[in-house]
């Protein structure tokens, strides 16, 4: 069934139907790579909403997440590789009541978490107008160095949205910055719940600050083979490999360069211009 089918379907439940479940909401993320270009990437991304916790990533992470839960919970300590490689590489977890946002991502054998306590202040008007025949309403924020203009509904009173937008009196269906660099579209919403809960298990956690945070990235984006360094103190029982190869060769920091850097330049127009809190 095509997404936009069964957005047509599911948000034909009532108000207190959809704001008493847990449920997946599906958006098309559009990023121009670069400046000047007419074209665009994009992912499927997904916005899993239960009560006051929402996750946000790539459909393609959030169902290998679900598998590294599924495995974790019977108590497996290895994953397989994932099937499907995904473009977006953070996960975005936001708390709606305790207003706070934590973003995970993951590199090489660690899980690094940033907790950030700025969110969206918007500035709502009476442009309004209709997306999926849902009556919307126009609301606009100076957010982490880009302007951005959303819309949302009233007729799904749930005060969230993609990536760290929320705070609304109801679902963000499109938000995009003001020179749409980037574009945030709901394409379907269904009444289900995976967990994810496990898909850190065993894994190592680094816990950053907004200011940690950015210079930890400047480094990465420079030479991501950094965060090799000190993994085989000498004595250990064990050595780290990628790919088959010492982490301190050569090879192996060309070969984890040349797939990170890959990923990074994806993205070669950041989505966020600022860190909004330190």
């Amino acid at each position: 069934m095509k997404l936009e089918m069964i957005l047509t379907t599911w948000l034909l439940l009532t108000c207190n139907a959809i704001s008493a479940q847990t449920y997946k909401i599906f958006y098309d993320f559009k990023w121009r790579q670069e400046l000047g270009s007419e074209n665009y990437n994009s992912e499927l991304t997904v916005l899993q909403q239960d009560k006051d916790v929402s996750y946000y990533e790539s459909v393609a992470k959030f169902k290998y997440d679900s598998i590294k839960t599924i495995i974790a919970n019977d108590g497996g300590r290895s994953f397989p590789a994932p099937k499907t490689e995904w473009k977006l590489q953070t996960l975005v977890v936001k708390d709606t009541k305790e207003q706070i946002t934590i973003t995970e991502e993951n590199f090489f054998d660690k899980v690094y978490l940033t907790k950030y306590l700025c969110k969206p202040v918007w500035k709502i008007t009476e442009d309004r107008h209709k997306i999926f025949n849902y009556n919307v309403q126009k609301a606009e924020t100076d957010f982490a160095g880009r302007h951005w203009i959303a819309w949302f509904t009233m007729d799904i009173p749930i005060g969230d949205g993609p990536y760290k937008f929320y705070g609304l009196p109801g679902l963000i269906l499109k938000v995009s910055d003001s020179e749409e660099h980037f574009i945030f579209e709901i394409k379907g919403l269904v009444k289900e719940r995976n967990s994810i809960e496990g898909r850190n298990a065993h894994t190592s956690k680094v816990s950053l600050s907004p200011c940690k945070r950015e210079i930890f990235w400047n480094n990465y984006r420079e030479d991501p083979s950094m965060i090799f360094a000190n993994l085989n103190a000498p004595g250990a029982t064990f050595s780290y490999v990628y790919q088959g190869l010492n982490v301190d060769s050569r090879e192996a920091k060309a070969l984890y360069n040349k797939r990170e850097k890959e990923k990074i330049n994806t993205f070669r127009i950041p989505i966020e211009t600022c860190a909004c809190d330190f």
